[in-house]
């Protein structure tokens, strides 16, 4: 496996659902099943839904895909406040070769995740999502329960976290070896200025935020991740068969499988095909 491939496999859980495309269920049930027939699928993660949609997605499913689906689905299920009725339907969800592979939650802190982590089922993958600037004392409680954290990028009606907000979290994380995933404002590979409605704004890209997550896996100090974070050149970041340069550091394929089978998961996006397109701008896929 060459370590281009290492670094981007499942990387993309497909959000369609969620704002701000917020596509009807059986645009991005049909959209999946394109993409995990297409030429990419290899980039293509979970399937994003919320949890009080899952009779609706079963019954889409049923009548949309089912002739159509050549590989497993895997589902990640966005829990809501409510976890203990969450956790009886996701306990009662049937639906063939589609498999619930992890689930999503959020928490205001340690007290709060605790109980989230009580309550949902721990033979599953648990992301909690919290505010970064409380990791300190949530990420004990996810190491301790086995859970996984997730980091906000951005998003609708959401501020995009500084860079040096971001590498404390990783860097936390590495500490306390817990794996995390990202979520919205991620649609571009590097680091980018993006036009909205109220002007001009910087958005993180998915591989600073990768290869940054690994530099603080392998014990990297602050400085140099948030020098990946804030990279805005793609040709500082080269690919070879077996190895990836940037600025002063290099990973080789393993490290990169290391880093991705343990530490740094996914990302969510409500868009499959512009993460695909920027890759394909650099050369990558």
């Amino acid at each position: 496996m060459s370590a281009v491939k290492a670094l981007l496999g499942r990387i993309v859980d497909y959000a369609g659902l969620f704002p701000p495309a917020a596509l009807d269920m059986e645009t991005a049930v049909r959209n999946y099943q394109t993409y995990l027939n297409g030429d990419d699928s290899a980039l293509l993660g979970n399937f994003l839904v919320a949890v009080s949609r899952i009779g609706e997605f079963e019954s889409t499913f049923q009548t949309a895909c089912c002739e159509e689906q050549e590989a497993p689905w895997t589902l990640s299920i966005i829990c809501s406040s409510e976890t203990d009725s969450d956790a009886q339907a996701i306990a009662q969800f049937r639906q063939g070769a589609v498999f619930i592979g992890s689930l999503e939650a959020k928490a205001a802190d340690a007290r709060a995740a605790e109980k989230v982590l009580t309550q949902l089922p721990a033979a599953r993958a648990r992301y909690v999502e919290f505010p970064p600037e409380k990791a300190a004392e949530v990420l004990p409680v996810l190491a301790d329960r086995g859970a996984r954290a997730k980091i906000r990028m951005g998003g609708t009606n959401a501020a995009v976290p500084d860079a040096e907000k971001v590498a404390r979290f990783l860097l936390a994380c590495a500490k306390e070896r817990v794996a995390w995933k990202a979520t919205a404002g991620l649609h571009a590979p590097v680091r980018a200025a993006v036009r909205e409605a109220g002007g001009t704004e910087m958005h993180h890209g998915f591989v600073n935020l990768f290869l940054a997550g690994a530099l603080a896996f392998y014990g990297a100090d602050e400085a140099a991740v948030v020098k990946t974070l804030n990279e805005e050149d793609a040709r500082a970041f080269r690919a070879e068969d077996d190895v990836i340069r940037w600025h002063d550091n290099m990973l080789i394929t393993d490290q990169i499988e290391k880093v991705r089978r343990e530490f740094a998961i996914s990302f969510g996006s409500c868009s499959f095909d512009e993460p695909v397109d920027g890759l394909k701008e650099m050369g990558w896929v």
